[in-house]
């Protein structure tokens, strides 16, 4: 679930993906020149969050230890799609960097990410038509937030995940590509409620071509890992003067 505001225009947003088969459920809404009519909150821990319109509606909803993330879809193309996930922050360990940009010294990027969050709740399509459940013991969640002024062209190489390794909370964030990271990066390891600062990671994603087993490397050789893509999705956005693809 994402709501973004990058001044000129507005990106609200919900994408449901089935790994089992592959099928998925999304709806896009682009908003041009929404100015401050979203209201977005200052800060990752402060501050509510809310989007409605004639056919969607979202609510990022913050509360002492933890979130409620709600959304309801009414696409008169699509399957009616609703969903009601909590996620809960059994502590306050998390990722904050603030990365500049070579092209000129008024831009950057601050950005706070949240990891091993436990998700309870439920995933609604259609009238019934299939419903997902999540339990804190299986299924997680995670918050990224961010705010700054951006280069009109950029890339970003970004992963992350979470799970429970010998019954403990095990997470990862990784990424490179975006803005000069070379005094400090945004790799890092989380366990049991502590986090691990890794350097420099290497991937060659152009090798074999996207969907190819890839190798991700650190440089201090803490973080390995061998990853394996399952689905491949390319997006293109115009509007106005914005084109995403």
């Amino acid at each position: 679930m994402t709501i973004g505001h990058v001044g000129y225009a507005g990106h609200v947003s919900v994408k449901l993906f089935e790994f089992a088969t592959g099928q998925h459920y999304e709806i896009t809404k682009m908003l041009a020149l929404p100015f401050s009519s979203l209201n977005m909150p200052r800060s990752a821990e402060q501050g509510n969050l809310h989007y409605k319109s004639k056919d969607v509606e979202m609510h990022f909803e913050v509360y002492s230890g933890g979130r409620r993330l709600r959304c309801r879809s009414t696409s008169k193309s699509q399957p009616t799609k609703e969903v009601d996930v909590t996620l809960s922050q059994p502590d306050l360990t998390s990722l904050v960097i603030a990365t500049p940009f070579q092209e000129k010294k008024t831009l950057f990027y601050y950005n706070h990410k949240t990891n091993c969050m436990p998700a309870t709740g439920t995933v609604t399509i259609g009238e019934g038509e299939k419903q997902y459940s999540f339990e804190p013991e299986t299924a997680f969640g995670l918050i990224d937030w961010g705010r700054g002024v951006w280069p009109f062209s950029h890339e970003w190489i970004w992963g992350n995940g979470s799970s429970y390794v010998n019954g403990k909370r095990f997470g990862f964030n990784i990424g490179f590509g975006f803005g000069d990271t070379s005094a400090s990066t945004e790799n890092m390891l989380f366990y049991d409620g502590k986090a691990h600062k890794i350097s420099h990671i290497y991937i060659q994603l152009d090798e074999g071509g996207f969907m190819a087993p890839k190798k991700i490397t650190s440089d201090d050789g803490r973080f390995e890992m061998n990853f394996t893509p399952i689905y491949d999705q390319q997006t293109a956005t115009k509007l106005l003067f914005v084109n995403n693809s």
